[in-house]
């Protein structure tokens, strides 16, 4: 009666964390409000080294176009049918009425500010069977007719067996683990650890990516967060809180490393990692996770007993 007393108490101190780990299998909102989330895509784009007074960048995520000009200069671009549509100066940024201002959604206004970020269609993609191609968008810099340049690369996506066979020694492990109770709470705290540790270090590698944004901080932050709560309760909570938390470690690390599919299915990885070392980590953030999450659904199912 004793024990199922100190189980209960210790359930109901961790209940808490896995509501609150259980809370971010959810995508993170800010993401819907900022630059785009994607942690993978199929092009690679290129801005083609210019003297012209300006600096240009395409991020990868999306594609939208930055430009922003040097102080002393101006730059119009000329749109899809080489009318005037923006204007960079001195004074500020000034989008004019035109087609290309319609088609793009861009209302006519003037705002303070050097640079712009829009979505050319000019820079967008490639027609089907096409891997390489180059873009031009048509510029007066101070009056002179000019050009910002680029090529955009199609990148296939490798093979996704490997990661797939990643897996096998992770299943065979959780399956002769969970055949030896002897060893289930230290295996399964083991892997707990493991999954928070993995969890962290995945979370950073994209949140530290050149093209992340705002919405990728905050979820790598949320993860980063949880996973430290989480690991602090394995090292100072009691036998049956620790092995709780290494479960949801594993939920934790299982449910973020799943948003990050897109990885083996796109060529271009946005990681602070290189392509395959992100996607070792992802997939052995999945692994690692899904083995802890099972180890810890039988011990969590013990402590309900």
């Amino acid at each position: 009666m004793q024990r199922s007393s100190q189980r209960a108490a210790s359930l109901r101190k961790a209940l808490p964390l896995l509501a609150a780990l259980a809370a971010l299998a959810s995508p993170a909102p800010a993401s819907a409000h900022v630059r785009t989330g994607a942690v993978a895509v199929d092009y690679r784009v290129r801005v083609f080294s210019t003297r012209l007074p300006l600096t240009a960048y395409v991020y990868l995520g999306d594609r939208a176009l930055r430009l922003a000009v040097r102080p002393g200069h101006s730059v119009t671009v000329l749109g899809y049918g080489g009318e005037p549509f923006l204007h960079i100066d001195d004074s500020g940024v000034t989008v004019t009425r035109s087609p290309t201002a319609g088609a793009l959604g861009l209302t006519p206004r003037h705002t303070s500010g050097r640079s712009f970020v829009w979505h050319d269609a000019r820079v967008r993609g490639l027609p089907p069977g096409i891997d390489r191609g180059r873009w031009t968008i048509p510029l007066l810099v101070d009056g002179r007719r000019a050009r910002l340049a680029g090529e955009l690369l199609r990148i296939e996506a490798p093979p996704v067996w490997p990661w797939l066979a990643l897996g096998l020694p992770f299943a065979v492990t959780t399956a002769l683990v969970l055949l030896r109770r002897a060893v289930l709470e230290h295996a399964a705290i083991a892997l707990g650890v493991l999954a928070g540790a993995a969890t962290i270090v995945t979370a950073a590698a994209f949140a530290f990516a050149l093209n992340a944004s705002e919405g990728r901080w905050v979820e790598a932050g949320n993860e980063a967060v949880f996973a430290l709560v989480g690991l602090a309760v394995v090292a100072r909570g009691s036998s049956d809180a620790r092995v709780t938390a290494a479960g949801a470690l594993g939920l934790l690390a299982l449910a973020a490393a799943l948003t990050k599919l897109p990885v083996f299915l796109h060529g271009v990885v946005l990681s602070a990692l290189p392509a395959t070392p992100a996607r070792a980590a992802v997939a052995l953030t999945i692994w690692i996770g899904a083995a802890a999450t099972a180890l810890g659904l039988v011990l969590f199912a013990e402590v309900l007993e």
